[in-house]
């Protein structure tokens, strides 16, 4: 159904009011807030850029792995947030956003080179990923080391 008020089915960015947390004034809070904003641009343009490729097979390949790691950029900030307060889980959605990002622009190679999407619109999108990038190590850069369980897998602490 045709929405006047978002035409472009796009994904909403939250207004991120303050609903009774404590800790809404914590950098490693306001930095993610900002994070996530970005995801949701970086989302909503990379539905544009599928919007543009062929459903012929290559394109509709190229279509679901762009969208598999732009959907799943926000959710893993998302959890990120919900779980701040204990270092080796917030590193966790940490690595699988910077795996995700990797692979959303190896995908946009393949929108330009093997699709035919204009470079005007790739490089669009990577200069939104270099901002994400900007903002994402502020993020981890906010992370409290000192709160942490121990890792038995010894990836981001030893037990």
């Amino acid at each position: 159904m045709f929405n006047t008020d978002n035409p472009g089915g796009f994904v909403m960015k939250e207004d991120w009011e303050d609903d009774g947390d404590e800790n809404f004034w914590k950098p490693v809070r306001v930095a993610g807030r900002e994070l996530y904003n970005k995801s949701i641009d970086i989302l909503n343009l990379s539905s544009t850029i599928c919007d543009l490729l062929d459903d012929a097979e290559d394109g509709a390949l190229t279509q679901q792995l762009v969208m598999e790691n732009a959907i799943r950029i926000p959710a893993k900030i998302k959890g990120g947030m919900a779980v701040d307060d204990i270092y080796s889980l917030v590193m966790e959605n940490a690595v699988i956003i910077k795996v995700n990002i990797g692979e959303l622009k190896a995908q946009l190679w393949a929108c330009e080179q093997l699709n035919g999407i204009e470079k005007k619109y790739v490089d669009l999108l990577k200069d939104e990923i270099e901002i994400f990038k900007s903002l994402f190590i502020t993020w981890v850069r906010a992370f409290d080391r000192s709160s942490d369980l121990p890792d038995d897998w010894w990836l981001f602490n030893n037990p």
